[in-house]
């Protein structure tokens, strides 16, 4: 039995020189200390030059409110999830980018590819507000393409609209002219009614009750009509005041979105002290081996 443990024992002390514990590895980082430092300071420079290398970018974003329908009970142009998905469909974006003169292959322009990559929407929750953002090479084409997509969206709700509106306004002057036509006939009725009390033969009998229940039939149809009229009016201010639009104006920031040094820096101190310690454990591979 003794005999087993010593050569358990002997083994393992001629496995244990291949064993790479932390008091090897930090002695190898201790050992090769200037070529963990060149390898980090080496990663440093390399992103910073990379970070001045890249073409700045900049972020637009703003928040859109969604227009309401011209119904009753309150309705949007559009559910939120749904515009929000529009900015997606490559109709919209061919629209934006009209409209800011950009050319709507991709692949032909740099500014185009970044319009489509970057654009966003965010519908917010149980609200009728978007979140917009988009990235462009300055701030003022992040600013303009920004402006163009919504501007688009706005064009889309607006021909939905279209039809709706003029269907309102439609009602809305046969409203009037019903309105117009009640009043003259009342008008009329009590003139006669006037003029019959005024008469001879007025004065011995009661005025006509086949006229004051026309009367009274006119004074309900007009109020009827009146009724119309202000669900008809307050329809229309809905629509006008309610319109899809821009919350606030839409904001760039001063510096670029992308890139970032304090990104770039960390980026290369994680890569170089990873590149520094790799060529350190290398180096030091025979001195491992050797070490008693």
């Amino acid at each position: 039995m003794s005999n087993n443990f010593s050569r358990s024992t002997d083994t393992t002390q001629l496995e244990d020189p291949e064993l790479i514990d932390l008091t090897t590895i930090t002695g190898s980082f201790k050992r090769h200390w200037l070529v963990l430092l060149g390898c980090i300071i080496i990663a440093l420079i390399v992103a910073v030059v990379l970070k001045f290398s890249i073409a700045p970018q900049w972020e637009a974003s703003a928040t859109i409110q969604i227009g309401q329908l011209p119904i009753n009970p309150t309705t949007l142009i559009e559910p939120t999830a749904q515009a929000a998905e529009r900015f997606k469909q490559r109709q919209l974006q061919d629209r934006a980018l009209a409209a800011v003169g950009l050319p709507l292959n991709e692949d032909s322009d740099e500014r185009t590819r970044l319009f489509r990559k970057t654009l966003k929407a965010i519908p917010g929750k149980n609200t009728d507000f978007v979140d917009l953002s988009v990235v462009g090479l300055s701030q003022a084409d992040a600013k303009n393409n920004l402006n163009s997509a919504v501007q688009a969206l706005i064009s889309a709700h607006n021909v939905r609209l279209a039809p709706m509106v003029k269907n309102l306004n439609d009602r809305i002057e046969v409203n009037t002219s019903a309105m117009l036509q009640a009043t003259t006939e009342k008008a009329r009725l009590e003139a006669s009614l006037k003029n019959a009390t005024n008469t001879p033969s007025g004065a011995r009998f009661e005025p006509s009750v086949v006229a004051i229940s026309a009367l009274t039939k006119q004074d309900d149809l007009i109020r009827g009509l009146t009724n119309e009229q202000s669900v008809l009016i307050d329809l229309h201010t809905k629509t006008d005041s309610f319109p899809t639009m821009l919350v606030d104006a839409i904001f760039v920031p001063a510096k670029p979105y992308f890139p970032k040094l304090s990104i770039f820096l960390t980026i290369g101190l994680i890569l170089g002290a990873i590149a520094g310690m790799a060529i350190a454990l290398f180096l030091d591979r025979d001195h491992r081996k050797t070490s008693p």
